[in-house]
């Protein structure tokens, strides 16, 4: 009897044990691989409301993609919607390979920037020089025209002015009117440049140029030629019938001149000049013609930059001319839905096949040339901290 008791003591000490250890195995198994599986992981797939799948918090840029119906006709329509006063997000113009000139695929933008999204930018003329002011982080490239709308973006938020860029050349008391900045100078011009431009001031007349280098004039160059630009510094060409200034102000090696830019938007500030505005203060402003883009009446592809009441920018692209994919929508018609989107102000930016959407790296929409990417002047860009 004693032996039996002893027996079934000894047994059920064993299937204790064993049970021990296969709890332990199972933890060890299950648990630590389940920890393995989500720890150290950077999660780079987003939904359509723009959370990380492999994450609580949202990201703070929303991207959507709709299928609309409007006045009978299917619109793609692909938006991005995010605040720029948010501290992770960074939201500034680009230019094609940071140049004033050429072309460069949206996609090579993107990723050379290390960019969530983009989108096309404004009108350009025919080598790629944007048609009004562009200025990134402060510095200005291109001076506004006063004919359109200059979107504004600062640490105050986004907004839309329309205003003319007075530029001035100060020199002992004495000022000048500096006619433009980084274009092709003509007869009777003044033209600032930086190295934005490229390495000349491309000068095609005969001109007086004065190299400026942290306000203190270096060099005074008389040319029927171009005449280089350096990096880091600014080039003011006098041509043809404005080259005697130079001589007549006095204006010589080692003198100190200024270079006033008004209005002054500040240090750290970005802006981009549009097409016509669709949208203002919540209501439709469509003209019946633009500037840049033409009649207004035809659907077409289209790209949109506005400002939400809340302050939040959106960026809108809308497929078209593909019959029975997306139809394109008219001018009146993209004004109509962007305030019923809550849109306070809206401005156009180039379309037609140039109006893409870039997220994540990869192209989101469909366009109109093939569906594949149009190489653009400039661009949006969005980049999370």
């Amino acid at each position: 009897m004693k032996k039996n008791n002893q027996k079934l003591i000894i047994h059920i000490g064993l299937i204790l044990v064993l049970s021990f250890m296969l709890i332990y195995a199972g933890q060890f198994l299950f648990f630590r691989n389940n920890s393995d599986n989500t720890q150290g992981k950077t999660d780079k797939t987003q939904n359509s409301a723009g959370t990380s799948l492999n994450s609580v918090q949202p990201l703070p840029v929303q991207y959507k993609h709709k299928t609309e119906i409007i006045k009978g006709n299917k619109q793609e329509i692909y938006m991005l919607e995010f605040d720029p006063r948010d501290e992770r997000v960074e939201f500034k113009p680009a230019l094609s390979f940071d140049n004033i000139f050429g072309f460069e695929k949206l996609s090579d933008i993107c990723k050379r920037n290390e960019a969530y999204a983009a989108i096309n930018g404004g009108f350009f003329y025919q080598f790629g020089e944007p048609t009004g002011m562009v200025a990134i982080d402060g510095q200005m490239l291109t001076a506004s025209t006063g004919l359109s709308p200059v979107l504004i973006v600062d640490k105050k938020g986004a907004r839309f002015e329309t205003f003319y860029s007075n530029i001035t050349l100060e020199h002992k008391g004495n000022k000048i009117k500096i006619n433009d900045m980084n274009r092709i100078g003509k007869n009777n011009d003044i033209v600032l440049y930086n190295d934005k431009f490229g390495s000349t001031n491309r000068a095609e007349i005969k001109n007086t140029t004065i190299i400026v280098d942290n306000n203190v004039i270096t060099t005074l160059v008389e040319s029927t030629k171009e005449v280089n630009i350096r990096k880091g510094m600014n080039v003011i060409s006098f041509y043809g019938g404005k080259e005697s200034i130079p001589e007549k102000m006095g204006l010589k090696a080692g003198d100190k001149v200024n270079i006033r830019m008004e209005p002054y938007l500040g240090y750290r500030y970005q802006a981009y000049e549009c097409g016509s505005m669709l949208v203002k203060d919540g209501k439709t402003v469509v003209p019946e013609r633009d500037k840049w883009a033409g009649t207004l009446g035809n659907r077409d592809p289209r790209t949109v930059i506005g400002i939400k009441t809340d302050g939040k920018i959106i960026m809108l692209v809308a497929d078209g001319r593909q019959p029975g994919y997306s139809e394109g929508m008219t001018g009146k018609e993209m004004g109509e839905y962007l305030v019923k989107l809550g849109v306070r102000d809206v401005a156009m930016l180039d379309g037609g096949a140039s109006s893409q959407m870039i997220i994540n790296g990869s192209l989101r929409n469909r366009p109109s040339y093939k569906g594949i990417e149009r190489p653009v002047a400039g661009c949006f860009l969005v980049k999370i901290k």
